[in-house]
This record gives structure tokens, C-alpha cells and sequence, in this order.
């Protein structure tokens, strides 16, 4: 079958695009013609990729005018590619299928600051997912859950029978449990100036207001553990909270560059009170390093958490007072339970394999 991939960029920036690259190997690799339709990639990328690639215009100017630019072109360049069929995975509106791995831009958009919830990128994003959604230029849907379904249905009253959940695949491979966990957590403890006799949760961020980092830190108060923050720095507020709260000897900064393999395998518990997130990968990798969590309900990654069977839910992840009991019970629970949870986690994930995600693509493809 003759396919194009649609989004402005296809260079290893984001989890859409690395997504992407893999997803256009093995489409390749199964005997598809591949057509990359972009406005930006790497040599690199584009020696890796099979098959033909047009690059559109990349105008100068704000990003705006960038989306505007590249929606208006990208179609008439799969039309000309003479394509059988087309994926669109960024802000486009006319394609054959869109893959939605960002959720609904309107519910999130109500967690921005006024500034960039009133600024015209994003009111004209509001304005282009407004228009994929109740518009008929784009025939499927597929998101990574059945929550972002709900939403989107919810939001913009979208046709049922247009989507299709095709949970995202997790590199099992790589993201695994320790041989020998105890030793690998002694050296990270070691490494990171923290007490090994102390429980370890970890929070993984790049955008820690979101993702809740704030009733965490206040829920830290209450508990007895260290808790590892990987991602984004801690802001000037967030520094002065801990040093005003008498929480230094318990929080570490770990630096972008670390290794989170390592932390999955050597902490005791994933925390993710997030307030939005269309699907969270961070879910999927802990899980799968058999790390148990405490998810948030507000992720779409929690279709997969079976609450006090392979993790734990968290209903109001947004008040510390809850956040910190339902912690303060995760670190209640003896080494059995614990084991037990880590297991079905590792199962769990191990479900999600990029064979069967391609076959679920096989099969609408051919639909």
C-alpha cells in the first residue's frame, strides 16, 4: 500500500515523533511505499527512512503562521504523492486517518496560564482541532485511549464509529526489570546522596505544574521518604519550598542526562498525580520495568493500571492530604504485596509489544 506520513517535523524532538520514525520503519519493513511529507527531518533521518520524502516550504515567522502554512500545503502534497491512504499526526485537518497522541487541546488548554490560553497559537490550534473533529476532511481517528475517545466525543460531539484505541507499544527490551535490584539500587542511592534504608518514589516531569509536582511536594511534608524528581529543573519557588519546609535532605533533582532505566529499576514507587495527559509513556515504562505506581485518573495511560492489582489509582491526585495517604498506604504495604504488584506490571506491559500495535495497524489500514 501506498502511504503518507503528515507532521511539520519528523526529527527526534518529541514522543509523537519518535513515535513516528519507528512506526515509518516498520510500515516500511512490512512492504509499504512510504512518502514522509514534512518541513523539517535530518539527513540522519532521512537516510534511516525508506521511500520518498517531500519537503514543504518552511516559512519564517511565528509558529502560527508555521501551522497555517504547512496545513494549507500538506494536503495538496499527498493528493500530487498519489498515495493509497494518509496519516496525519500533527495539527492537520485533511488527511485519511489522524493519530491523536496530545488528547484534546481544549481541555488542556484550560490548565495554561491566561497569557497562553488567550494567545493566538493557541486559539488557532483550539480552531484547527475544532475543525478535525466536527468536520468531515478526515475520516478515522486513533488515539492511544479510551479516555482521550470520551473527551474528544464529549467536547466536540464526534461520530463513535470514526475512532479507533490502538494503545501505544513500550520497548519492553530495554525498559526492564534489574537482574540484581537491590544492588542497583544501592549504587543509584550512593550516587544520589540518598538513604538506601529510606522508601524512594520517583517523579518524571518535564512539566512539573501539570504533572503536579506542586501537592506532591506539599504531600512530602507528611512522609517519610525521598523522593527522586527526574525531568525539568525545580523553578526558584519550588527550590524555596523545600529549603522553607526542611525537605533538602529528602528531594533530589536528578539531571536530565540520567539514566531512567536505572531509576525505574531502582526506586520503590512511580508517583504521578498529573492533571492532564493524553497518554503517559512514563506509565507504561515503569510498569514495565516492574515498578509499580500511583497513576493518576486524569492520565488516559490508567485504561492499563487495574487498581491494587498492578498499581495503584489515584482519584484526587490535585489534594495533598489524599495524595500523601494514598502514599503513605502504597508504603504501608509489605515486600509480598509489593512483589505481586511489580509483576503484574511487568505483565502487563509486556502485552503492549510493537508487533501486536502493527498488527492492530494491519488491520484498520486494510479496513
Amino acid at each position: 500500500m501506498k502511504l503518507a506520513l503528515i507532521h511539520p517535523q519528523i526529527i527526534r524532538s518529541t514522543a509523537v515523533e519518535t513515535f513516528l520514525i519507528e512506526f515509518a520503519k516498520r510500515l516500511a519493513a512490512a512492504g509499504h511505499e512510504l512518502t514522509c511529507i514534512t518541513s523539517l527531518t535530518t539527513p540522519q533521518i532521512g537516510a534511516a527512512l525508506p521511500g520518498r520524502w517531500e519537503l514543504l516550504p518552511r516559512i519564517r515567522g511565528s509558529a502560527t503562521l508555521r501551522m497555517w502554512h504547512f496545513n494549507r500545503l500538506a494536503p495538496r502534497a499527498a493528493l500530487a504523492a498519489g498515495v493509497d491512504l494518509s496519516i496525519g499526526f500533527g495539527r492537520t485537518c485533511v488527511q485519511d486517518i489522524h493519530r491523536n497522541a496530545t488528547g484534546c487541546h481544549r481541555l488542556y488548554g484550560n490548565l495554561l496560564p491566561l497569557w497562553q490560553r488567550y494567545s493566538l497559537k493557541h486559539l488557532y490550534e483550539l480552531h484547527l482541532e475544532r475543525r478535525l473533529y466536527t468536520g468531515t476532511e478526515t475520516r478515522q481517528f486513533v488515539t492511544n485511549s479510551a479516555r482521550t475517545v470520551a473527551q474528544l466525543q464529549g467536547v466536540y460531539g464526534s461520530q463513535g464509529e470514526r475512532f479507533h484505541v490502538l494503545p501505544p507499544p513500550v520497548e519492553t527490551q530495554l525498559f526492564k526489570p534489574a537482574e540484581n535490584r537491590q544492588e542497583v539500587r544501592a549504587l543509584l542511592c550512593r550516587k544520589l546522596s540518598t538513604d538506601p534504608a529510606r522508601p524512594v518514589l520517583l517523579f518524571v516531569s518535564l512539566s512539573h505544574r501539570r504533572r503536579g509536582l506542586e501537592p506532591l511536594l506539599e504531600a512530602m511534608k507528611s512522609i517519610d521518604a525521598t523522593l527522586w524528581i527526574a525531568g525539568k529543573s525545580l523553578n526558584a519557588v519550588q527550590r524555596e519550598f523545600v529549603a522553607r519546609n526542611g525537605l533538602a535532605s529528602r528531594i533530589r533533582a536528578v539531571p536530565v542526562t540520567s539514566n531512567l532505566v536505572e531509576l525505574y529499576q531502582s526506586a520503590d514507587w512511580f508517583v504521578h498525580p498529573t492533571q492532564y495527559d493524553a497518554f503517559s509513556m512514563t506509565v507504561l515504562q515503569s510498569m514495565a520495568c516492574g515498578l509499580p505506581g500511583l497513576v493518576s485518573i486524569m492520565d488516559g495511560a490508567v485504561d492499563h493500571v487495574r487498581n491494587d492489582e498492578n498499581g495503584l489509582m489515584l482519584y484526587h491526585p490535585q489534594q495533598p492530604v489524599e495524595l500523601a495517604s494514598r502514599i503513605q498506604e502504597a508504603l504501608a504495604l509489605g515486600e509480598t504485596r509489593w512483589q505481586s504488584l511489580s509483576t503484574a506490571a511487568r505483565e502487563t506491559a509486556l502485552s503492549l509489544t510493537w508487533e501486536r500495535h502493527m498488527q492492530e495497524w494491519e488491520g484498520l489500514l486494510g479496513a
